[in-house]
């Protein structure tokens, strides 16, 4: 994990789900994105590909059952496996704003070197009792500190942020098509005070935390309590990691 005081241009990284059982889940969709960070990182990459990372895995294994792997390719070509247990996953939760970082356009929304702002204010929600820091600019909701919010408003349309900040989630790509075929419109916009103050619920998705439902933001009541959304993006994840073909085999 990135030191304070590292350049964004440092490192790229991307976390997912393993098992060793299974293997790795999603491990395609994640180089893929790796490979476009490290791009726009300017991180050489010409030795990365999904065969390089397995047996990079399969020399580094976890001694954990299932949880997170962490993948990092430095500037200096250096590949870094790490591995933790899961913290929360599908669950309800509260979370508490903050400031969001910001970085110029060519490295806002990629997984880079100095994620440490990330993990404070993590920390920082943790220390006021939170499970979740939900990042905020312009007074807008732009990301989450490890996943991706989505608003259902009180017409039942679904909001996704449409902020430069945010990183594009993978967990997010794959539940889209379910949502779609559940019913739910989608649309891409600014998660404003009003529109989250006014919404039916919230939630968030990604790799570290499956699905979480938020319960509260800064010790206020979010939502009417139905988790219609919760339970619909938990149906859809369990359909996915039920789905062999969207695990490699490693160990």
């Amino acid at each position: 994990m990135s030191e304070d005081g590292q350049s964004p241009r440092s490192s790229v990284f991307t976390t997912m789900r393993f098992s060793k059982a299974s293997g790795v889940f999603l491990l395609s969709q994640h180089i893929v994105r790796l490979i476009e960070h490290a791009t726009k990182l300017r991180i050489d990459h010409s030795h990365i590909d999904e065969s390089s990372i397995v047996e990079y895995l399969k020399l580094n294994p976890p001694e954990l059952n299932e949880g997170l792997v962490r993948v990092e390719l430095t500037s200096s070509a250096e590949i870094n496996i790490t591995y933790r247990p899961f913290r929360i996953q599908n669950e309800l939760i509260d979370a508490m704003t903050h400031p969001s970082p910001r970085w110029p356009k060519r490295i806002a929304g990629t997984k880079h070197g100095a994620w440490s702002a990330y993990i404070e204010a993590r920390s920082d929600a943790e220390r006021k009792g939170a499970d979740l820091a939900l990042l905020v600019h312009d007074f807008s909701i732009v990301d989450g500190d490890c996943c991706s919010p989505i608003v259902l408003d009180e017409d039942g349309v679904l909001w996704l942020s449409g902020s430069p900040l945010a990183v594009d989630s993978i967990t997010l790509k794959l539940l889209r098509p379910f949502l779609l075929a559940s019913g739910y419109h989608i649309q891409t916009g600014q998660l404003n005070e009003r529109l989250v103050a006014r919404c039916a619920e919230m939630v968030a998705v990604g790799t570290g935390v499956g699905i979480v439902g938020i319960e509260s933001i800064d010790h206020e009541p979010v939502g009417d309590r139905q988790s219609r959304l919760f339970r619909s993006c938990s149906s859809a994840l369990e359909q996915l990691y039920n789905n062999s073909e969207h695990w490699k085999e490693v160990w």
